[in-house]
């Protein structure tokens, strides 16, 4: 059984009523017209994992409070309720989380959580019986001492067996990035940032490179990608300015002998920098999501680094990106591609099955509207 994202569901976030997407590639892409709802889409994502992350009054302060998160379309009542569902498939064996706000509009939102494991809740009482069925010699046996299990939604970690017994650990939902890239913050110079992770501007873009070559198959990997995309580019890195001591980036152009400041250098390639990133340093686990990685970035550039997006994508490790670009929607296989449509105000969304079996290319099927999500309806 291949491992994949089986099924997800957003319920009353913005243009969104009821979302549900099934059998989601690890690499995918959500195509539609200005205004369709994609970034309602990754928002409702980047909410969910604020929530988990943070807390439910954090996450909803974030996104400036109600008014600014319940599906414009519903009820008072219905407009109360938030809902996110996402089961996953791995090795014959079926894992939901399902992650519920019963009141977002009061002061003090209840928020309930649940894992299922092949159609059984896990709960405290039963997570230790759940540990007995695995044939994995390593799990605990019966004439052991019990196992402690403490906030079970939240640490699951903390029990080494259940890294074994669930096949997507809850870090996974810990671990929902949202980049929105700014090549203008991304191009300025650091000091004193935190470089554990690019922010979703890119704003930190040279605090992040700085750490990232000091691995050298990282530093590689990065400077193949731009080498390839960038004609006439040799090295980019980062250096420590002589009197301000901030890191800055630095880019060595074919035939020069200095190096180009960041002002010099055009949006496109800043843009690409920050997307390379961006996902060469994920975490081992949660989706990258990326709206609109094509800008500023040539036809054929985009095709290598739709080839890039695919190869770094896994089950545990997804990339999801948002686009406009046919050239990016060209090159798409079976099934990478959504098509996002708003009707009655309301977001939609279907997946591409069958590409092969189109008369004209995919890009062109879909900008004529004959799959039913080109840009005019």
């Amino acid at each position: 059984m291949t491992d994949t994202i089986r099924y997800l569901k957003i319920a009353n976030y913005r243009s969104i009523d009821v979302l549900e997407l099934r059998d989601i590639q690890p690499f995918s892409v959500f195509a539609g017209p200005n205004g369709a709802g994609k970034t309602n889409f990754f928002e409702a994502l980047d909410f969910v994992n604020w929530v988990i992350q943070f807390g439910v009054h954090k996450a909803i302060k974030k996104q400036g409070g109600f008014k600014n998160i319940h599906c414009w379309k519903r009820n008072a009542k219905a407009a109360r309720v938030f809902e996110f569902e996402i089961k996953t498939q791995n090795n014959l064996q079926d894992l939901t989380y399902r992650l519920t706000i019963d009141q977002l509009e009061t002061s003090s939102p209840l928020k309930k959580e649940e894992i299922w494991l092949d159609e059984k809740p896990i709960t405290e009482q039963n997570l230790v019986a759940i540990f007995r069925q695995s044939p994995d010699d390593s799990l605990p046996q019966q004439n052991q001492e019990p196992i402690e299990v403490k906030n079970i939604f939240h640490n699951l970690s903390i029990v080494p067996a259940v890294q074994q017994v669930l096949p997507f650990r809850m870090d996974f939902f810990n671990n929902f990035r949202l980049y929105r890239i700014n090549p203008e913050e991304a191009k300025r110079a650091v000091e004193n940032e935190d470089d554990s992770e690019l922010s979703h501007n890119g704003g930190n873009l040279a605090a992040v490179l700085n750490r990232l070559e000091k691995d050298d198959d990282l530093r590689e990997t990065l400077l193949e990608w731009m080498t390839l995309i960038v004609p006439g580019l040799e090295q980019v890195h980062t250096k420590s300015e002589r009197l301000t001591g901030s890191t800055v980036l630095a880019f060595q152009e074919a035939g020069l002998e200095n190096v180009l400041p960041t002002h010099l250098i055009s949006d496109g390639t800043i843009y690409l920098l920050s997307v390379l990133v961006a996902i060469l340093d994920r975490p081992e686990r949660g989706i990258t999501l990326i709206e609109e990685p094509e800008r500023g970035l040539h036809p054929q550039a985009v095709m290598e680094l739709v080839d890039g997006f695919r190869e770094q994508a896994s089950f545990e490790r997804p990339i999801w990106v948002t686009t406009h670009n046919e050239a990016l929607v060209r090159c798409l296989k079976n099934n990478e591609l959504w098509l996002v449509d708003k009707k009655q105000s309301l977001t939609k969304m279907k997946q591409v099955q069958v590409v092969d079996k189109l008369v004209s290319s995919l890009d062109q099927a879909w900008l004529t509207n004959a799959l039913g999500g080109g840009l005019a309806w």
